[in-house]
């Protein structure tokens, strides 16, 4: 079923509704840390709702990364209706050689529970939100030895007794699966160190991709007007409900601007930096028609005159 994801591809994202499974966990090694933990949850029943009067099954469950988002939530029970926009991705799978093609949701936004219920708030300390998922699932992770991490699960205890209203969860006691010892009270701030790095070299990787997109429109006008009227026939499709696109590009997916691009001998390397320019203010003052007026010779000897030219 979830080849239905794979034929919606990468490009746009997409609206989704799922109902709430259950919180887990997901244990990694790190070379220089050791193993690590990430809060995830599991949604079933997920359908594409980008025409909500057509909504389409795309597969039966998902795991998906505890982000703020959903973390915001607040405590969901099972069947808990959730909506998000996501894009699809694919990755590799298998205990060994990862010879299987998969596909995920990622970069979840626009979260949403369609529930109408007071839910109380999760712990936002790392330690004790992955002590907690390991309390919720302690039956479950002692009979099939799942790591129940006295760390985590002290951490989620000292969590409870500080909160005015504690979650109904009961806190139990850690086992030895483990030496715990290692992790420190840090609290993962060389992880988090890590990934801002490479957030902040993914941006600077962006901003270089605007520049060159922007130096290419400058130089090919014609392209610019060719790619306005793309848009703006993608625009009138979006607002008819033909077709779900980010108003960012200017509705311009990347395919679709492929199929410009290569009338003008232009690459796909070209295409994507080009794609990445028509987020830029320059572009969009071009699709809204925001342009600097062009001044008739006398008024602009006339605007040289009063700046004392």
């Amino acid at each position: 079923m979830r080849k239905i994801l794979g034929r919606l591809g990468s490009d746009e994202r997409h609206t989704f509704q799922a109902e709430f499974g259950k919180y887990g966990y997901k244990r990694y090694y790190d070379k220089s840390r050791g193993d690590l933990y990430s809060p995830t949850m599991v949604v079933r029943n997920v359908r594409i709702v980008d025409d909500p009067e057509n909504p389409k099954m795309v597969t039966d469950h998902l795991w998906l990364n505890l982000t703020k988002g959903f973390a915001n939530l607040g405590l969901l029970e099972t069947g808990d209706l959730i909506q998000f926009n996501g894009r699809v991705s694919q990755y590799n799978k298998g205990f060994i050689n990862k010879d299987k093609v998969d596909y995920k949701l990622t970069y979840p936004s626009k979260v949403q529970l369609l529930v109408d219920k007071k839910t109380q708030p999760l712990p936002e300390d790392h330690r004790a939100q992955i002590g907690m998922i390991m309390n919720l699932n302690y039956k479950f992770y002692l009979n099939n030895q799942r790591p129940l991490v006295a760390y985590f699960m002290d951490g989620f205890a000292q969590w409870q007794k500080a909160q005015d209203t504690p979650l109904p969860i009961e806190c139990h006691k850690g086992t030895d699966y483990e030496n715990f010892n290692s992790y420190d009270s840090l609290d993962y701030s060389a992880e988090k160190e890590k990934l801002e790095k490479n957030k902040a070299e993914k941006q600077k990787d962006l901003e270089q991709k605007r520049e060159a997109g922007l130096k290419i429109l400058k130089e090919h006008p014609d392209l610019v007007k060719d790619i306005v009227a793309l848009g703006k026939e993608l625009e009138q499709k979006s607002q008819d409900g033909k077709q779900h696109a980010s108003e960012k590009y200017c509705y311009i997916s990347n395919g679709k601007l492929r199929v410009v691009t290569v009338k003008y001998q232009l690459g796909k390397s070209e295409t994507d930096d080009i794609r990445q320019a028509l987020t830029t203010d320059w572009f969009h003052e071009k699709f809204n028609g925001k342009e600097e007026k062009q001044l008739s010779p006398l008024e602009q000897l006339a605007g040289k005159f009063n700046r004392g030219l």
